[in-house]
């Protein structure tokens, strides 16, 4: 696209000291970068310091953040009563290895939160805490498979690396995902203890589960599946998943550690009014510090005690529970609520004015704090329909333009959503519209064609 050309020139000259400290870093940092997902193309920025509702790069550059550290800062960055009881802490202790109060602490916040939380084990990111749930249900049922649903992420250890970002033409049959391992040096026997199902298809799941009857210990799913945008479930999805896990025995874990305390304050168990067994947390319940947990039923938990293992040395520290309690209790109050959520309104009517008067092709998907900008009119039910109805080039291109104008919309790629901080104000929101009514004539201009179904056609609209 002549877009693309464009917008990589202003963005390579706004940021030439990015470019070179990414090349320096890369001398010492695969990728130069601390996690792969961060790396893009033709590099990314490089963070001199973030503040309030803003990053500031080597270059000078300011952008007003809706990426939010993929969803952990909700608190926005460097908020005063978070550093305040951080600071604090600093000089009591940062690591203790030993039982202290901020456990019960905190996990009372959680448990206020999370009606099915009875217990509440600390770990250091979503990863770890959806790594010892998985444990936690296979044990407490006695059996060895997961069940999970294709195109949903849970973090990077070997069970869940599975069918997660899976080529269109890998996938296999809709009601019956083929197993794709998606990274070098996860053996594929792992597969063999791993099922993979459609989502928002009931039938598909319970055929499944009677295929591996008495087999299946566990159920993760993302309530919102936010590895593709926002992808929510529909004709009481959930609900069906909760009776049938009960009719076959399985363990239902919510996996929340993006939806966690971002789109209701007891997150989508809350917002959908569903019970799962086991709930996964980290991200935004704790204010920007590696904090994550796991909890649920206690006849469940209470396997903790009987053999399923859970071990770490910097579990539970003092430092990072004060960040969690000082979170969830002085941050996130019903005041805050009300405040991101009606910026989230605000952000998507927007989105949408500015692409009815420029013709764009294009809707939201929102869920409170939560949200991302679709270009399509058809609603995506799954991964396949994200597939066929999403043009990443596309996206891409709106995403470097806004980036441009100073506005990072959410973190880097199609598939992400924004968040809105609590340091967010209607200011902020309204100069994100400006940047995108800016660039919105030359998405109307480049906007591929769609087919009668909805998918993309090869050929870009031509330009008046």
């Amino acid at each position: 696209m002549e877009l693309w050309e464009d917008v990589e020139s202003e963005y390579r000259e706004r940021t030439p000291t990015s470019r070179e400290r990414h090349e320096e870093t890369r001398r010492h940092v695969p990728a130069g970068v601390a996690s792969t997902y961060r790396a893009w193309d033709p590099y990314p920025i490089f963070v001199e310091r973030a503040e309030g509702p803003y990053l500031h790069d080597v270059d000078g550059n300011r952008y007003i953040d809706f990426d939010m550290n993929n969803g952990a800062g909700m608190s926005g960055h460097a908020h005063p009563a978070i550093t305040e009881a951080v600071t604090d802490q600093l000089g009591k202790g940062t690591l203790y290895t030993h039982p202290h109060d901020l456990l019960a602490e905190a996990a009372r916040e959680l448990k206020a939160r999370w009606d099915p939380v009875d217990l509440v084990r600390f770990t250091n990111s979503g990863t770890e805490s959806t790594m010892h749930a998985i444990r936690l249900a296979r044990a407490y049922a006695g059996r060895d498979k997961l069940l999970k649903i294709e195109g949903a992420y849970h973090g990077a250890h070997d069970y869940v690396m599975i069918s997660k970002a899976a080529e269109a033409g890998k996938l296999g049959h809709p009601k019956r995902p083929n197993k794709i391992v998606e990274s070098e040096g996860i053996p594929e026997a792992v597969t063999e203890t791993v099922e993979v199902a459609p989502w928002n298809d009931l039938d598909a799941v319970e055929a499944i589960m009677e295929e591996h009857v008495n087999e299946i210990g566990g159920l993760i799913v993302e309530p919102i599946v936010m590895n593709v945008g926002m992808t929510q479930p529909y004709d009481e999805f959930l609900h069906g998943l909760r009776e049938l896990c009960d009719e076959y025995g399985i363990v239902y874990i919510f996996d929340e550690v993006k939806t966690g305390v971002k789109v209701a304050p007891g997150g989508a168990a809350e917002h959908y009014g569903v019970e799962p067994d086991l709930v996964t947390m980290a991200k935004s319940i704790g204010g920007n510090l590696p904090v994550g947990a796991f909890g649920g039923k206690e006849h469940i938990m209470r396997h903790i005690e009987d053999g399923a293992a859970h071990f770490g040395t910097y579990n539970g520290s003092p430092l990072v529970l004060r960040a969690l309690v000082t979170q969830l209790r002085d941050v996130l109050t019903e005041q805050a609520y009300d405040h991101v959520d009606a910026l989230g309104e605000r952000l998507v009517s927007g989105y949408e004015e500015i692409m009815d008067d420029h013709g764009i092709v294009g809707h939201v998907e929102h869920v409170n704090s939560q949200g991302q900008v679709l270009f399509t009119d058809d609603v995506v039910r799954d991964y396949r329909d994200w597939l066929a109805l999403i043009d990443e080039e596309f996206h891409e291109n709106y995403w470097f333009a806004m980036l441009n104008r100073g506005v990072v919309p959410h973190p880097h790629h199609a598939s992400q959503q924004w968040t809105i901080s609590v340091q967010h104000e209607a200011e902020h929101v309204d100069e994100h519209l400006e940047a995108f009514k800016d660039v919105a004539p030359r998405l109307a201009d480049e906007q591929p064609r769609r087919d009668e179904s909805g998918r993309i056609e090869s050929e870009p609209l031509a330009e008046d």
